[in-house]
């Protein structure tokens, strides 16, 4: 048990292939999720970076903020969401 605290998130969560493979599904999900693309502003968003690097960004961020080796290069999520019109409400 000791072990298993003293790993950081991203090794618990089995590294980079296993949380690309969460990733690849989840993007799956939410690209084809009418519901958001219900918004023309999302849908013309997925349509300006292939599914395959969106889910490398995506997967190098979860990477990165899960304590593993990755840098995350992507924009901001302040800057990638901003034009998309996207509120709580």
């Amino acid at each position: 048990m000791q072990a298993e605290e003293t790993q950081s998130l991203y090794e618990r969560l089995g590294g980079v292939y296993a949380i690309a493979v969460v990733v690849d599904d989840f993007i799956d999900r939410i690209m084809g999720d009418p519901r958001l693309n219900a918004n023309p502003r999302v849908d013309e968003a997925y349509h300006r970076v292939t599914p395959q690097g969106f889910k490398y960004c995506v997967t190098e961020q979860v990477c990165w903020a899960a304590g593993g080796p990755q840098t995350y290069s992507g924009r901001s999520m302040l800057d990638s969401h901003r034009e998309l019109l996207i509120s709580s409400q």
